[in-house]
């Protein structure tokens, strides 16, 4: 279950990378490094000369950013915002009982990222967005984090230009479901800002960019977002 902290910058001046933006929990076959010294998973379809066109301030993608440990904790306090904020049933409650067993919260259970993440039925995700852009989702902005979230979202926000503080930034939690995707779309810099910086955790998932307005479907790249990534987007 890939889970994706947004995190939307409104003052820090930028050029807009023109190209719609996907993410799909399919299965990924990447095969190819680009550049070769690269340590990141990027695949340009064959015929594809949008890498050519991507300045490197463009978009940017970091691996590792965050450790195993502080991926656990920002999942912990984002997943519990995300039920703070939107309220859980007393059906949900109780299949989270039963799944859990006694342990008061997945991550109780390992260590693992991935393992913090209970069955699809044990949340309650919303079935579309009202833009038809996200389907089988939970999402909220979420404006007040505990100080061990907010010292992981900072570390994180140092990659934006500029390095605003986190008091500057609009954050939004966002839950796939297993199922769950993100199709394509521009995002709207008026309502997110001219930088979006995306932190993923739990299931590697692949973003696809493909140019605003191409009717290619092969004009794209396809980039991995592994657990503790970012990208920085402008």
């Amino acid at each position: 279950m890939p889970y994706v902290l947004r995190s939307l910058i409104r003052n820090v001046p930028a050029r807009s990378l023109q190209v719609r933006r996907k993410v799909s929990t399919a299965s990924y076959t990447l095969t190819e490094r680009q550049p070769s010294n690269s340590p990141i998973w990027i695949r340009a379809q064959p015929g594809s000369s949008l890498l050519e066109g991507i300045a490197p301030v463009d978009f940017q993608l970091y691996t590792n950013v965050l450790s195993a440990e502080e991926q656990n904790e920002l999942l912990r306090c984002a997943l519990k915002r995300l039920d703070e904020i939107r309220g859980v049933s007393r059906t949900i409650k109780k299949r989270r009982r039963e799944a859990l067993g006694g342990a008061t919260a997945a991550g109780d259970l390992a260590n693992d990222v991935q393992s913090q993440f209970l069955l699809d039925d044990c949340y309650e995700f919303d079935q579309g967005h009202y833009d038809g852009v996200i389907h089988q989702y939970r999402e909220s902005h979420v404006s007040a984090w505990p100080e061990s979230a907010r010292t992981l979202l900072s570390k994180a926000g140092a990659l934006m230009p500029g390095s605003p503080s986190l008091s500057s930034v609009q954050t939004h939690a966002l839950h796939l479901a297993s199922d769950g995707e993100i199709l394509s779309h521009v995002d709207n810099v008026e309502a997110s800002g001219k930088t979006i910086l995306g932190i993923s955790l739990g299931a590697a998932r692949v973003l696809r960019l493909q140019p605003k307005g191409s009717g290619n479907p092969n004009e794209c790249v396809d980039i991995l977002l592994e657990s503790g990534s970012v990208y920085v987007q402008t």
